[in-house]
């Protein structure tokens, strides 16, 4: 099984992705969704999100600014992500390192992020599909 991580743009091959509570980090999507009204369990600071979707993980990373696309191997205990419907696309675990960098920009492009959030709910629903499978 594959999977991958869009984020932030600039990591090299072997960098670990950390969650935000060990690095520190404020500006990430899971703190948007805590302002938001997401819980903690369902925005948790705690791990890393990874999908087995590249098209889930490449909207991800269009919503940084010049976010990238890794593949990435997840390290330790995964779990299925509480916040998405889809079983078998999305996951939680402590850490991850990557192995692959996809694509090193991936721009936004003058899309709304309504354009998106379709855009990741397709892609979401295609690899459900896929993984149901």
């Amino acid at each position: 099984m594959r999977y991958f991580h869009g984020g932030k743009p600039g990591l090299k091959l072997d960098d670990r992705l950390l969650p935000p509570v060990v690095t520190g980090v404020e500006h990430t999507l899971t703190a948007t969704a805590r302002k938001l009204g997401a819980t903690a369990e369902h925005a948790r600071n705690d791990r890393v999100y990874v999908t087995t979707s590249r098209e889930v993980a490449r909207v991800y990373a269009a919503l940084k600014p010049d976010g990238a696309l890794y593949e990435v191997l997840p390290v330790g205990d995964m779990t299925p992500d509480p916040d998405c419907d889809v079983p078998g696309v999305s996951w939680m675990c402590p850490a991850a390192v990557i192995v692959r960098i996809v694509d090193p920009v991936v721009l936004l492009r003058n899309r709304p992020i309504e354009a998106w959030m379709r855009l990741m709910n397709r892609a979401t629903e295609a690899a459900g599909t896929e993984a149901a499978r």
